[in-house]
């Protein structure tokens, strides 16, 4: 069959997040074991104990697993988009035939050279400093988490980066076509800029989260406290806004995508799902939590 797979990923887990996401939210009491232990990790895990979930629960710090599988991926597709347009180099069948069948054979080439290598370029950026950020910065607890989040995060770069060299011109057979810089637009140019900074200010707050555990630069504390500082003393959720405006940026700058923008949905739905039950978590948590935070955007929400 002729279909696009990566579509179909991306809408299955924004859907099931979705649905889960509300049960859980407002009826989690009536949910059964097996899937509130499945669906919750970190601060706000269950726990309950359940015999089928327990063996199927690998270390939360097996997050930095994610980047060093998406750093040298995002690195090698940027290098092979270089190749193919500043060296005029032949992309290997192999490639051709990888993205037929994520994509479909059918594909068509939406994304300009330009924007596809900004684009990736900034992916790479962000893959690079997730990776400093999750062996050199964060300090995860003992918490578990189940396999099969772990399992989504290999998926989600996966699917992002395939979804952008899929529909690229020059990836796509008798695609050809050159970069022309003047193409971008100044409202593409900001986006970039916005990527950067929500990057810089996520990489702040993770700092912040870091050192509530650290005293003279050495991990003495493995549980909560209530962060300051940043954008902390506004919301609840900096980690969670920033996710959500790089990927809002990246949809922009590649607004001619068809695969993308599902990515973009996918990271929405679950990043204001992660922001609700972070703010509900610390509301019940510490009593003398500041009132006047809000859940993912400042003064609003």
């Amino acid at each position: 069959m002729d279909i696009n797979l990566i579509i179909y990923l991306f809408i299955f887990k924004s859907s099931l997040m979705t649905i889960l996401g509300i049960l859980l939210i407002n009826a989690e009491n009536r949910l059964p074991v097996l899937i509130t232990r499945t669906f919750h990790y970190g601060k706000h895990a269950i726990n309950i104990y359940h015999p089928l979930v327990v063996i199927i629960e690998v270390p939360k710090r097996w997050f930095k697993h994610f980047y060093m599988f998406a750093m040298p991926a995002s690195t090698f597709s940027l290098v092979l988009i270089y190749y193919k347009y500043f060296m005029n180099g032949k992309i290997p069948e192999i490639i051709y035939r990888l993205l037929d069948a994520s994509l479909g054979k059918s594909r068509k080439a939406l994304i300009s050279p330009e924007c596809g290598f900004l684009a990736l370029t900034l992916l790479t950026v962000h893959c690079w400093k997730r990776f400093y950020e999750t062996h050199y910065v964060n300090v995860f607890s003992d918490k578990k988490i189940h396999i099969s989040h772990y399992i989504v995060g290999y998926l989600h770069y996966a699917g992002t980066i395939i979804g952008i060299v899929g529909e690229l011109h020059g990836f796509v057979r008798d695609s050809d076509k050159s970069i022309d810089w003047h193409n971008l637009t100044f409202l593409q140019i900001v986006c970039a800029n916005i990527f950067l900074l929500s990057s810089f200010v996520q990489l702040q707050s993770n700092f912040i989260l870091a050192n509530l555990r650290k005293s003279n630069n050495k991990v003495v504390f493995d549980g909560y406290k209530v962060p300051h500082g940043g954008l902390f003393e506004y919301i609840t959720s900096p980690l969670q806004l920033t996710e959500i405006l790089i990927y809002l940026s990246l949809s922009v700058i590649l607004w001619q995508s068809n695969t993308f923008h599902y990515v973009t949905l996918w990271v929405i739905v679950n990043q204001v799902h992660c922001a609700i039950m972070e703010h509900k978590w610390y509301r019940q948590t510490f009593k003398n939590y500041p009132k006047k935070r809000r859940n993912l955007i400042p003064y609003l929400f």
